[in-house]
């Protein structure tokens, strides 16, 4: 590790994390985290870095051209802030500290049951402080003079402009929460990772694909997977089509678009049942994803044909049971069957997590405990692990006070906790056993617990405080800080970088992105307005607490026991726990489900699907994906089947260069867009075929 590699790294992460929010939604451009897991902004730079400057260095001075082990430190760091900017975050971070204002406002119902009480104290900005508070934030404050301004006097002037005391209570409250969550979510990625690699050997795939893009032997201009002629055929192909498509976009009278999206819609005609079901009609829809056809053909046959088959088994278990009535309607909280269903998924996954990695767990609690001497022949990274679970131990214990001092009840504030660190655990599983970027939980703590108990129990003061934790710590799982640094781990591994150290150095680059990224985003925000256009952060989340907790309000006064409900102590209300109508059928099903599957799969050789099966069917990723993955696997198969091991081998640099081009693409579009901004200050024609 080199001090530029560090240094290029940090100053990359921190303009991801600090200027992401405003990239993506003030400016509207190509989103920074475009690719999840693999983020385009990341990879793309460092890919094409590798094909022309680093080979030009290397051929003009071998010593000047950066090693895998450099560029390596630079994926891992700007790949872990890209937590900051998307979903995870800074999407939502200040809608939701100022926007429920509004929707309460407008929304006469709300408005005369008074919701906005159960809002704990200084979890929420003040809108009465000034009528800039809410009017800037909403519309902007900026003027057309300020462009004849020098730019240092016009960046004081918006500084100025941010109404800084009504927002300080409300992050004070937020902030060192959202920070002692990325140390959960780093020290859980220390003690994962030696059971994840080395006990069970997941197969990384997109720690596999991103090594093999970086990874070259000293006196070598290219990694040894660039200099395959097959990795190079791939990667022409798929990219032709990809500028050629992108190309189509600008100039539609010119050119001609490669189909790659087939609908059969008139078989659903023959199955009118496939329409009851949410994203049902996908099941006739087949989409070409070339990039998920090259990590199905780098999985295990069992997950890809699990995932592939998802959807089409999902159907027909389904459409049948909604025909006869069966609701199946979930919304973005989890507040139906097939969130219900995927929580208990979830959990029975979390418990085989555990109950495989029983013993090595078991021992790096055990010595987090009880022995604080450093034993004879430990290294750094078992040291590491070791501390990691005593950090991590405190960390959670920290996360459960401020979620108590929010006015949630212990048993609330332990299992919000608990089942938000175990969603992101689960997420990061799928993403390095199955190579999925593109997650979608589609389940939260808040919403599973209060159908598990009802709204006697979880009460609207504990009710809304756990849905604003659950936006501060676990809303998008897929983006999080954990699943991020799990895969950069294993680049780590693999390139022979002490983990623990370089864990570290992306945990302080997060956590001082953070702050720069809520800085630049009040202060973009109150020039220009909040960005109306994500309806996610503008709508749908900041009236998420009212909309969760509203009904349980009227139920509670039309039986006379909302009052009740406020003031008894938890205990003194357990006799009132009351499930809602479907849950435990739905979170049984998803539990018993996952132990079955994971039975069968340890004592049956030969059975074909994946546990993980319960986690991903009827989700938006899977509704795009599954004929891509169904594809890559049958590839696969055949590959196997007629030219043995050696031929897939063989066709690994083809599905690298393919995962290549499919990147690069994105990134020349995201630089043609970015220009085009520059140049006209006109929002460019979007190409964008990574989904969201």
């Amino acid at each position: 590790m080199t001090f530029r590699a560090f240094f290029i790294g940090i100053v990359f992460a921190l303009f991801i994390a600090g200027f992401g929010y405003v990239n993506d939604w003030i400016l509207d451009l190509e989103r920074f985290t475009s690719g999840h897991l693999i983020p385009v902004m990341v990879v793309g730079p460092i890919l094409l870095f590798v094909m022309s400057l680093n080979l030009l260095l290397h051929r003009l001075r071998p010593s000047w051209a950066f090693a895998g082990r450099e560029l390596a430190v630079i994926f891992v760091l700007a790949s872990a802030a890209c937590c900051v900017p998307g979903r995870n975050l800074m999407e939502h971070f200040t809608q939701v500290l100022i926007m429920p204002h509004h929707w309460h406002r407008v929304t006469p119902g709300w408005r005369e049951k008074n919701l906005i009480q159960y809002f704990p104290a200084d979890t929420l900005v003040d809108p009465e402080q000034s009528s800039e508070v809410m009017d800037g934030f909403i519309t902007g404050l900026g003027v057309p003079e300020d462009r004849e301004l020098p730019r240092g006097e016009r960046t004081l002037r918006q500084i100025r402009r941010v109404p800084w005391r009504a927002w300080v209570p409300p992050l004070r409250t937020w902030l060192p929460m959202v920070m002692v969550g990325l140390v959960c979510y780093g020290c859980l990625a220390l003690i994962l990772h030696k059971q994840w690699s080395q006990h069970e050997h997941l197969a990384y795939p997109i720690a596999e694909c991103v090594s093999a893009f970086i990874d070259r032997r000293d006196g070598e201009g290219l990694p040894a997977t660039m200099r395959h002629r097959f990795f190079w055929v791939g990667f022409a192909i798929v990219l032709a089509i990809r500028v050629n498509n992108g190309l189509c976009n600008w100039f539609p009278e010119v050119l001609i678009p490669v189909r790659l999206i087939y609908t059969f819609d008139p078989f659903i005609k023959l199955f009118p049942s496939v329409r009851l079901l949410w994203a049902g009609t996908g099941v006739f829809r087949f989409e070409l994803f070339p990039l998920m056809v090259a990590f199905a053909f780098l999985l295990s046959s069992e997950i890809s044909l699990t995932m592939g088959l998802s959807q089409v088994i999902w159907v027909s278990f389904a459409a049948p049971l909604a025909k006869m009535g069966v609701d199946f309607s979930t919304d973005y909280s989890g507040m139906g069957w097939s969130g219900w269903q995927r929580g208990g998924s979830y959990v029975a996954f979390a418990l085989m997590l555990a109950y495989t990695g029983r013993n090595y767990y078991g021992g790096l609690l055990r010595s987090a405990l009880v022995r604080w001497r450093r034993a004879e022949g430990e290294g750094e990274e078992e040291l590491g692990a070791v501390w990691a679970m005593r950090i991590l131990l405190l960390a959670a214990a920290v996360l459960v006070v401020q979620t108590l001092r929010l006015g949630v009840s212990l048993p609330f504030a332990l299992a919000t906790v608990l089942l938000g660190l175990l969603a992101c655990v689960v997420v990061s599983r799928i993403s390095t056993e199955t190579g999925l970027f593109f997650i979608h939980p589609r389940w939260q703590p808040f919403s599973f617990l209060l159908a598990m108990t009802g709204g006697y129990l979880m009460n609207p003061s504990v009710l809304v405080p756990a849905v604003l934790v659950c936006f501060m710590i676990c809303i998008d799982q897929s983006q999080a800080y954990l699943p991020y640094l799990a895969n950069g781990l294993r680049v780590c591994d693999r390139l022979r970088l002490p983990r623990a150290r370089l864990a570290g150095t992306t945990l302080a680059v997060c956590v001082a992105g953070v702050l720069l990224a809520v800085f630049i985003g009040l202060v973009a925000t109150y020039n220009s307005g909040t960005p109306k256009q994500c309806s996610w952060s503008y709508t749908v989340l900041p009236k998420l607490p009212f909309e969760a907790v509203e009904p349980e309000v009227l139920k509670l006064q039309a039986v006379d026991l909302l009052e009740e409900a406020e003031t008894l102590p938890w205990h003194a209300r357990l006799h009132g726990i009351r499930p809602k109508p479907g849950f435990l059928g739905a979170a049984g099903f998803g539990f018993f489900g996952v132990i079955l599957f994971s039975i069968l799969r340890l004592r049956l050789t030969r059975w074909p699907l994946h546990p993980v099966f319960f986690l991903v069917w009827a989700t938006w990723p899977m509704h795009i994906f599954a004929y891509s993955i169904l594809f890559g696997w049958l590839i696969k198969t055949f590959a196997v089947r007629f030219g043995g091991y050696s031929v897939v081998q063989r066709l690994k640099p083809f599905m690298f260069g393919v995962i290549g081009a499919e990147i690069l693409g994105a990134l020349i579009f995201m630089l043609v867009g970015g220009i085009y901004f520059l140049v006209t200050g006109k929002p460019p024609i979007a190409y964008r075929y990574f989904p969201r």
